[in-house]
């Protein structure tokens, strides 16, 4: 029997297969990276309307709030014809049914002059939103405007689109 010999591969034989394995790798690889850049992308997007959804969640409590002390205020101007101010964190004695709701994230001030209820975070060891201040909180006046009263590095509160057209209805309603 005659022996089959392998045919040895020369030089240039060698380095084509050594490049189109380098070939087949770098593809591979591109692949793979940009794979991973889309799932960040995926990620990083699905964060940022999480922090929208997590913070209507978390400012409920201030926004239900603002909205019962407005309330009570138009309802006391209506029996005895002015508005009552109160401070944060005290109790207001007019307003029967204010609670000041001190073990909360939230304190609550109504200026009479101005007609606005401002309601902040407690502090900056109950910082809803996570920007380290602890000052960041959402005004509403007797009129039904809404707006945001940010702290030193902007906030991110808002109010929602049903509380917004709330008082649009409240307001026309008034008028």
């Amino acid at each position: 029997m005659a022996e089959e010999t392998k045919h040895q591969l020369t030089e240039e034989e060698k380095i084509e297969r050594k490049a189109r394995l380098f070939r087949i790798i770098s593809r591979i690889l591109i692949v793979a990276a940009v794979i991973i850049i889309g799932i960040f992308i995926y990620f990083a997007y699905g964060t940022k309307q999480n922090i929208s959804e997590q913070t209507a969640i978390d400012t409920q409590e201030l926004r239900s709030k603002l909205k019962q002390i407005i309330a009570l205020e138009n309802k006391y101007y209506e029996e005895h014809g002015e508005y009552v101010s109160f401070k944060f964190l005290t109790l207001c004695k007019e307003l029967t049914n204010y609670d000041p709701a001190v073990d909360g994230n939230f304190k609550y001030m109504f200026d009479a002059k101005t007609g606005i209820a401002t309601g902040r975070e407690q502090d900056a060891s109950r910082d809803v939103n996570g920007d380290n201040d602890g000052n960041d909180g959402l005004t509403l006046d007797v009129k039904w405007n809404a707006g945001v009263s940010r702290g030193s590095s902007g906030g991110n509160f808002f109010w929602t689109e049903e509380d917004l057209a709330d008082f649009k209805k409240r307001a026309d309603s008034t008028n």
